[in-house]
């Protein structure tokens, strides 16, 4: 006889609330999920496997699953007088198959407590957040899992049939009789939910919450805000579309409120809010999280540090706004001996911001050429030589990088990045070649050396950050802390907010030679109606005013138009999203041929958002300069 085994402690739980983790078709994630679980029979299961799709990494369900996946739905297939492959190529594009790691976590792990997951290989979690790559990944199921078995479940072994609908339903789209399977489902789901905490910004104050704190107004008759003020991020976003996909119990919409659902009353809820509080009362465990209520400027991913003395800053926002133009700007008129502009890339490294040793050919005494080694400065070494160097005078010194989110800045900054605090009493110490490189330019005994290095005053900073793609290489507190920052907004109005002429204004698009519409029109319907509202897009992945650059006469076309524009919207913002903007199962490849195809799609799709076509014959010599310049 043994003794049990004594607790098994267990890390804190990472609340993640600050991660952008896009979430479409929970339901579909969800019915995916389980049918893997049901089929399979065990408690943790590697459930796909890699395959090579047009030179990346994707991922599929494994093989030895198709078989035991067709013979489940078997029932179904024949009733929908849908094929095999296809119930198996609809599974293959659910979010478990196609979305990141890091959403597929926050889902599972802190929303619904379903599972864990995470990569079969040795992976970082952030490996899928760019690319496009997916790898094979690891589930290990919960208890709860158990639980939705007793509801699914008729005889504790076979899933029943109208649950068998219901999963089949969400995968491939039919409408198979359910019952009541789909409040079932969202009751287990919603209950599941309730330890998960949230974090929203309103009227400059953070409050992180949980769901009983949205029950807590509910049940009074109130409504509650359900987006951030700027942008949805970490579990919130889960729940947002949660709520939107109809798997919620008792929240809806209503705008951009929560609100009961019709199928709830404030007696209901506040019956179910009160149980929610002693189920959380019973749980033993304490989530001990510090909430600053002092005004928030920005959201998670721009940190501001008020130094009267602040040397650096940083441009942001979505593609497109005019931030590479605001940093020309700030250095219009400023000689090229004072200015070093540089732009980040993933290779980009810490040699390649500051310097290194590197093999150079040297011309001896006897006219023969020898490899040495030696120092080679780049951008930031030769701008801090040039600024310490004249340091006396009123003349400004710049560093512009471009697209700094593009490049690991942990990695390309080093300890040089404390330096960014601009404070006189705190130096680095210099690696042994960057020493013995400035001293022979510097002098051994200049301040910009003594005692280590420090940024002289007259050295500014500036970078631009394209916020699409600020997963790219994410920035840690310490480091962003020590920035300005300014958004660079979208403007839809004839004029900017300094009063000066927004060119983009009167961009047209030109659909033939006597068909139009307004670029400034397109982008405000896209953006307002369709984009930065969404939960699981936001401002981030708006489009700017400068997206695309027209012609001389400030008419974009045809092509460029499908070719950039339609491609990022198709690709990089409503490709794994419910939308309105393009047909249901429309592919991007199907606006081509433009002309004999592209066109009558197009124009469908400016219907679906709203946007005029105005007829407007262009006389022949802009037809002449648009075909010279394309």
């Amino acid at each position: 006889m043994q003794l049990p085994n004594s607790i098994t402690p267990r890390e804190e739980l990472n609340l993640r609330l600050g991660i952008k983790c896009s979430l479409p078709k929970s339901n579909q994630l969800f019915a995916g999920l389980y049918a893997i679980y049901a089929v399979s029979d065990v408690s943790s299961i590697e459930y796909a496997e890699e395959y090579d799709n047009a030179g990346k990494t994707a991922i599929k369900l494994k093989t030895a699953l198709e078989e035991p996946m067709i013979g489940f739905f078997e029932e179904q297939l024949e009733e929908s007088g849908i094929e095999a492959s296809v119930l198996i190529s609809n599974l293959n594009s659910t979010p478990l198959f196609k979305q990141h790691l890091e959403s597929l976590q926050v889902a599972l792990q802190l929303y619904w407590k379903l599972g864990e997951i995470n990569f079969v290989a040795d992976r970082g979690n952030t490996a899928e957040r760019t690319g496009g790559e997916r790898y094979s990944k690891l589930l290990n199921f919960s208890t709860n899992l158990d639980i939705i078995d007793v509801v699914l479940r008729d005889d504790f072994v076979n899933v029943d049939k109208s649950a068998k609908n219901y999963l089949f339903n969400q995968i491939t789209g039919s409408e198979l009789q359910t019952d009541e399977t789909v409040n079932k489902v969202s009751k287990l789901l919603t209950a599941f939910s309730e330890e998960a905490a949230f974090k929203i910004r309103q009227n400059g104050q953070e409050t992180i919450f949980q769901q009983e704190g949205l029950y807590a107004h509910l049940s009074e008759g109130l409504k509650v805000i359900g987006r951030d003020e700027k942008e949805d991020v970490g579990p919130l976003r889960v729940l947002n579309s949660v709520v939107k996909d109809n798997l919620h119990f008792y929240l809806q919409y209503d705008s951009d409120d929560f609100v009961l659902k019709d199928t709830t009353d404030e007696e209901s809820i506040s019956k179910y809010y009160e149980r929610v509080n002693t189920s959380l009362n019973l749980s033993p465990k304490e989530t001990s999280i510090n909430i600053d209520n002092s005004p928030v400027d920005t959201d998670d991913n721009i940190a501001f540090n008020p130094s009267k003395n602040m040397n650096n800053k940083i441009f942001y926002g979505a593609p497109g706004t005019g931030k590479s133009y605001k940093l020309d700007q700030k250095l219009k008129g400023v000689p090229q001996e004072q200015k070093e502009r540089i732009t980040f890339h993933p290779d980009f490294d810490y040699a390649s911001f500051v310097g290194g040793y590197k093999p150079i050919s040297v011309k001896g005494d006897d006219g023969k050429f020898d490899i040495q080694y030696k120092f080679v400065p780049q951008a930031f070494a030769n701008i801090y030589v040039k600024a310490w160097r004249d340091i006396e005078s009123e003349n400004k010194y710049f560093l512009a990088i471009e697209e700094i989110n593009r490049g690991n800045c942990a990695e390309i900054f080093g300890d040089i990045f404390q330096l960014l605090d601009r404070d006189a009493n705190y130096t680095v110490t210099p690696s042994d070649e960057f020493q013995k490189y400035l001293e022979e330019e510097l002098g051994t005994d200049h301040d910009g050396l003594r005692n280590g290095l420090k940024l002289p005053s007259n050295l500014y900073i500036y970078a631009t950050m394209n916020t699409s793609d600020q997963s790219l290489f994410p920035m840690d507190s310490a480091f962003k802390r020590r920035w300005d920052w300014e958004y660079i907004p979208i403007c839809y109005d004839e004029t900017t907010e300094e009063g000066k002429p927004n060119p983009s204004y009167s961009y047209t698009v030109q659909l033939d030679d006597n068909r139009s519409f307004s670029w400034n029109d397109f982008i405000s319907k896209i953006n307002t109606e369709h984009i930065q509202n969404e939960p699981t897009l936001g401002m981030d992945k708006c489009i700017g005013n400068y997206f695309i650059k027209p012609n001389a006469n400030g008419v974009i076309t045809l092509e460029a138009f499908v070719n950039k524009v339609l491609f990022y919207l198709w690709n990089d913002v409503f490709k794994d999203e419910k939308n309105n903007v393009f047909a249901e199962n429309e592919a991007y490849e199907s606006y081509f041929p433009i002309k004999s195809k592209g066109m009558d799609k197009l124009i469908a799709l400016l219907e679906r958002v709203n946007v005029e076509i105005k007829e407007q014959p262009q006389n022949n010599q802009e037809e002449k300069q648009d075909e010279a310049i394309n």
